[in-house]
C-alpha cells in the first residue's frame, strides 16, 4: 500500500531536496534540526526508502525522494500552499490527554456558545520521552497529563491540582455516605494501569498512604481512565479519581463521589504543555482559556 503524507511531510522533503542540507532546511522552514531529521525518518519507516544519502556534497535524494518533491510542487502550482498551511495551523488543534479528560472537555465545550477552532484528540502516551518527542515536532499541539521533564522547546502551565475522592456505583449495596478504612480494606479495588502519581508534602502522610495502597485487593486494571470509571459505575468495585475530576463526571455517570478519611488524603497535579511557538498565537490562547473554564473548580 502506498504511503500518503501530509502536506507538511511533502514541503520537508522538498526542501531538503533543494537545499541538500538538513541545517538549511530547517532555516528554510523555520523550525530545528532536529525537526527536519525526525520528519524524513518517520518518512522512511513510513515508505521503507532511505530517500536521503549522506554524501560529501550534502544530502542527495534518491528516485522515490524525487518523487515525492515533484508531487509537492504539483501540489504548490494548483494551490496557494501557504495560505493553506497557515489556516491548517490556526484552525486546528491536536491535543493528546487522558480518556477522562477528553470527555469531560468534548461534553462541555460543545455546550458553550462561542465556537472554537477544531480539536483533534489523539491517545495519551505512557512514556513521557515520547510525549516530549510529540511536542518537540509538532505533531500535538497540547499535552494534558503528569509534568513532564524540562524542555527548552516546551512551556507548560499547571491546569489543576485536586484532592483524591472514593468513587462508587450511585447505588452501592454497601457503601453509602461516608467512606472508611474499613470500605478500602473490605471491598475489590479497580485501578488505572498508568498510575495517579499522587503526592504529599507530608513524609508520614505519604508513608501512610503508600502502604494503605500497596494492601489493597486489586480485581481489575484498566488501560484507560474513561472505562476504569464505567467499570465502578457498573459492578461494586473501589476506585480513585482526583475530586475535581470526579465531581463533574457525576452529572454523566452514576457514580457517588465520597470524601476520603484522612489517612487517604492526597494531591494530584495535572499540566497543560505546549511548543513555545504557539504563545504568541491568538486561538491556541483562546483553547487553552475555554480549557481552564471547563476544568475550573466551580
Amino acid at each position: 500500500m502506498e504511503p500518503k503524507f501530509d502536506i507538511k511531510t511533502l514541503r520537508t522533503i522538498h526542501t531538503l531536496c533543494t537545499s541538500g542540507s538538513v541545517t538549511h532546511a530547517a532555516q528554510i522552514l523555520g523550525v530545528s534540526p532536529g525537526t527536519i531529521s525526525y520528519t524524513i525518518n518517520k518518512a522512511r519507516k513510513a515508505t521503507g526508502s532511505a530517500l536521503f544519502f549522506r554524501t560529501r556534497h550534502g544530502m542527495k535524494p534518491d528516485s522515490l525522494a524525487q518523487e515525492l518533491s515533484q508531487t509537492y510542487q504539483k501540489i504548490v502550482h494548483s494551490l496557494d500552499i501557504e495560505q493553506v498551511l497557515s489556516s491548517t495551523d490556526k484552525q486546528r488543534f491536536t491535543v493528546s490527554c487522558y480518556t477522562l479528560i477528553e470527555l469531560l472537555l468534548s461534553v462541555q465545550l460543545m455546550q458553550q456558545p462561542a465556537a472554537l477552532p477544531r480539536i483533534d484528540f489523539s491517545a495519551a502516551m505512557e512514556n513521557d520521552s515520547d510525549r516530549v518527542s510529540k511536542l518537540r515536532n509538532r505533531e500535538v499541539d497540547i499535552d494534558i497529563g503528569s509534568r513532564l521533564p524540562v524542555d527548552s522547546s516546551i512551556l507548560q502551565l499547571k491546569f489543576f491540582t485536586s484532592g483524591i475522592s472514593a468513587i462508587v456505583r450511585k447505588d452501592h449495596p454497601a457503601i453509602q455516605q461516608t467512606f472508611t478504612l474499613a470500605d478500602w480494606a473490605d471491598h475489590q479495588h479497580a485501578i488505572w494501569s498508568r498510575g495517579m502519581h499522587l503526592i504529599s508534602d507530608n513524609i508520614e502522610q505519604t508513608s501512610r498512604f503508600n502502604a494503605l495502597f500497596a494492601a489493597r485487593d486489586v480485581a481489575v486494571v484498566a488501560s484507560s481512565t474513561l472505562n476504569l470509571v464505567l467499570l465502578c459505575a457498573h459492578s461494586d468495585l473501589i476506585i480513585l479519581l482526583p475530586a475535581l475530576v470526579a465531581r463533574k463526571l457525576q452529572t454523566l455517570l452514576p457514580i457517588a463521589v465520597l470524601d476520603v478519611p484522612p489517612e487517604l488524603d492526597m494531591q494530584y497535579e495535572c499540566y497543560l504543555h505546549y511548543h513555545h511557538a504557539l504563545a504568541d498565537n491568538p486561538l491556541f490562547k483562546e483553547v487553552v482559556q475555554a480549557f481552564q473554564s471547563v476544568i475550573a473548580d466551580r
